[in-house]
């Protein structure tokens, strides 16, 4: 992988380090919640469903993550429907005559997805990540994004859903680890002390430049450079050291011992500081997966036309209502709004 060089982690990294997640990588942990809150809604609103019922049963089978995510959604449920409800002496002020047009089906299949939806809420918010953000120095939340200006004069913007923790002092040690998400940096030259970026797998190492780093699913790591140069090691190959310069992007996955790199146009990386997601000839769900962190509801996926349907264009990311419905119409994609804050789509194979 890539050139010799040393790159010492140093005693800080154990300090970093200590009490972190040994399990399943917690990026895919929170994507197999978020996926079984997502089952959670489909099957209460289509119960007859086969084909659908299908597809569940394999996702399950499919890894132990999603039986575990599944097992803690349905504990959830349990605590969600015996749970009294809030207000019920209001509740019992409410005329029947107000709610007869809706039906008594249509009625008990609206309390259905109403009840799946808000177990789908709380399975999220008590997704293990919550245990990870009591480790973090800065956090940004869904839909914003975070400056930081860190002690030795660099900065660093997160991305929605992204934590970080730092030991950052000037003239001194130069230590961020990535818990979650990704970020932008911008390194204040300091020749005597190495920026370090550091994620439960990699070591990004610069003096100073412009970089991104993304922690994503099954401890892959991404890295871009808009300009200098940075050095990025696997933790258990310190001495395989890949060098990037500007216009260099890295795809690492160190338990694979692959590194995938790439030519990118500098002025594409980060994108995302300016509230742009650009894509060239890339999957459908690849850009709703991207419009999540913005989004402020729940956007569930379902159907395998999401990974034949290719794009290509520049989304805003304010506007994430706006680009699902455009996508929509572009593609043939069924776009359900279920309830205020949780949106169903769909694209099957045969729909094209």
């Amino acid at each position: 992988m890539g050139e010799s060089h040393h790159g010492d982690c140093s005693s800080q990294r154990e300090t970093m380090s200590a009490g972190r997640d040994t399990g399943e990588d917690m990026a895919e942990r929170r994507r197999a919640n978020r996926e079984a809150s997502g089952w959670v809604i489909l099957l209460q609103e289509d119960p007859e469903d086969h084909a659908l019922r299908s597809e569940f049963d394999a996702w399950l089978d499919a890894k132990p993550v999603h039986r575990d995510a599944w097992a803690e959604t349905q504990r959830i449920s349990h605590v969600v429907r015996t749970m009294p409800p809030a207000h019920a002496h209001r509740w019992r002020r409410v005329k029947p005559s107000i709610l007869p047009f809706l039906g008594r089906n249509n009625r008990r299949r609206a309390a259905h997805i109403f009840l799946g939806a808000a177990v789908a809420c709380l399975a999220i918010t008590v997704a293990p990540g919550v245990l990870l953000d009591l480790r973090a120095d800065a956090i940004a939340g869904t839909g914003e994004m975070r400056s930081v200006e860190l002690a030795d004069g660099s900065k660093m913007i997160l991305a929605p859903e992204s934590a970080v923790a730092f030991d950052v002092s000037r003239g001194g040690e130069r230590t961020v680890q990535l818990l979650r998400g990704r970020a932008w940096f911008d390194v204040a030259p300091d020749p005597d002390h190495p920026f370090q970026v550091v994620t439960d797998v990699t070591t990004t190492t610069v003096l100073g430049t412009a970089f991104e780093v993304r922690k994503g699913a099954g401890h892959q790591v991404s890295v871009a450079v808009r300009n200098g140069l940075v050095r990025v090691a696997c933790d258990d190959q310190p001495d395989q050291t890949e060098r990037l310069t500007a216009g260099e992007a890295l795809d690492l996955r160190c338990a694979e011992q692959s590194a995938f790199r790439k030519d990118v146009d500098p002025a594409r990386i980060a994108a995302w500081t300016d509230h742009q997601i650009i894509v060239s000839d890339r999957p459908v769900r690849e850009v709703i997966d991207a419009l999540r962190p913005w989004h402020s509801g729940l956007i569930l996926t379902y159907g395998t036309g999401l990974d034949t349907r290719r794009v290509t264009g520049v989304y805003d990311t304010r506007q994430s209502r706006e680009v699902l419905q455009a996508l929509a119409q572009s593609h043939g994609l069924t776009v359900r709004n279920v309830t205020p804050w949780v949106t169903v789509i769909t694209a099957d194979q045969g729909d094209d």
